[in-house]
């Protein structure tokens, strides 16, 4: 989460956000309170997390999603920082 929160920060000048609920954030509070409620999901992840443990299965699940949605993310944020186009506009999903 912080990986994509720093290229966000870094991609920002080169592009645009494309999910609608960062995108919100940014443009009403700023990228520094973007950073606060990603800081606030992950210590939510930290108080759910027992819950989530009790599941062997859930927990792994959990953890692949949260691991591939912050690679996703971060490599979408650095192609728009090196090549100026987003792994998103590359698969023609905007």
């Amino acid at each position: 989460m912080i990986g994509d929160w720093a290229s966000t920060f870094y991609a920002l000048p080169f592009g645009t956000e494309y999910n609608p609920v960062p995108a919100m954030i940014l443009e009403n509070y700023g990228i520094y309170h973007l950073l606060l409620i990603k800081i606030a999901f992950i210590l939510l992840l930290f108080y759910v997390a027992p819950i989530i443990k009790v599941s062997k299965g859930r927990w792994e699940l959990t953890k692949h999603i949260i691991e591939s949605v912050g690679i996703l993310v971060t490599v979408n944020n650095l192609m728009v920082v090196w090549y100026g186009s987003s792994l998103v506009e590359t698969l023609g999903l905007v």
